[in-house]
């Protein structure tokens, strides 16, 4: 029965030149080799020695590439976390309904900002005003934010657009006395945003008694007023800029 010396003796340097010789492999048939000393006997009587060696070699060759490949996994794992940790700490989209537009001209109401076919939930929502087919709105932060015509929100790194109020007149001949704002609609007709404080039915919607304060628009043919079409609106917090 050979000893564990007299087998590394004889073959230490043929299964290095089997593996295909230089340091990495010296070094495997040297590990695997060692690991074989302390069960030597055992191995001897129940084994195939050289091939169980030939195993372990090949075993400790394969190490290396395993540990890599771990590393690798772990290190795409981390890219993977990293990913999530920053989606999951982006501002959720705000919430869009599909709703035509009555009034030809942006406005906010309740937490909403009324576009021309959407409907965009903005409950922090401060001045704003059109820009192209969306609005810029500025954010409860003080920060600009650009609304798109689908509802799509995104930053805005300019200022926000000066929209003054045109010089026209207030269409008294209507009856809702207070005029809260005007604007210009794309067409050039003005938008008056009046306060309904009476019971009446207008505009498909009918007002009770106990509704004192409402919210209608009034879309005037041309700078008079002389011909106009009426949406009232619910809500208090109505504006258009």
């Amino acid at each position: 029965m050979d000893t564990h010396d007299d087998f590394v003796t004889a073959r230490r340097s043929s299964l290095i030149d089997e593996f295909g010789g230089g340091a990495v492999v010296e070094a495997a048939v040297d590990r695997a080799l060692a690991r074989c000393r302390r069960r030597w006997a055992t191995l001897e009587q129940t084994t195939d020695v050289e091939a169980h060696v030939r195993d372990l070699v090949a075993e400790e060759l394969e190490r290396p590439r395993r540990r890599r490949f771990t590393l690798y996994a772990l290190g795409a794992l981390a890219v993977v976390a990293a990913v999530v940790a920053v989606v999951s700490l982006q501002p959720t989209p705000p919430a869009v309904r599909t709703e035509a537009n009555r009034v030809p001209v942006p406005w906010f109401a309740d937490g909403e900002l009324h576009l021309a076919d959407v409907v965009v939930s903005l409950p922090r929502a401060g001045s704003f005003a059109p820009l192209d087919d969306g609005v810029v709105i500025e954010d409860a932060d003080g920060s600009l934010l650009m609304v798109d015509a689908d509802g799509a929100v995104s930053d805005f790194d300019a200022a926000l657009p000066d929209v003054p109020a045109p010089e026209v007149p207030t269409p008294y001949d209507v009856d809702a006395p207070t005029r809260l704002d005007v604007t210009l609609a794309p067409g050039g007709e003005p938008v008056h945003l009046m306060e309904i404080s009476l019971s009446r039915h207008e505009g498909e919607i009918y007002l009770r008694n106990s509704e004192t304060v409402r919210r209608m628009f009034l879309i005037c043919r041309d700078a008079g007023c002389t011909s106009m079409r009426r949406v009232v609106v619910a809500g208090a917090d109505v504006r258009l800029r």
